[in-house]
């Protein structure tokens, strides 16, 4: 009975251990947070001709509408 006991107790303490490993357990470990960028629906075309209107009615300058183009087709 003695014997039972003693078993008892190392494979509770034994499951402690694993179990404190697998959360965690003060190791100090770090979490990575990877924020998701939104999807665009519209076609590419859409979205550059969008872009254009923009620039000839005036309201991007060269630079914001060579900015913007190049950022649409590099894909972000």
């Amino acid at each position: 009975m003695n014997r039972c006991k003693s078993w008892l107790i190392l494979c509770i303490f034994l499951a402690m251990i694993i179990i404190g490993g697998c959360c965690g357990g003060g190791s100090g470990a770090t979490t990575t947070v990877i924020e998701k960028q939104p999807v665009s629906t519209t076609p590419l075309g859409d979205e550059l001709i969008k872009l254009k209107e923009a620039h000839d009615k005036g309201a991007l300058s060269d630079k914001e509408y060579e900015d913007a183009k190049a950022k649409l087709l590099k894909g972000q």
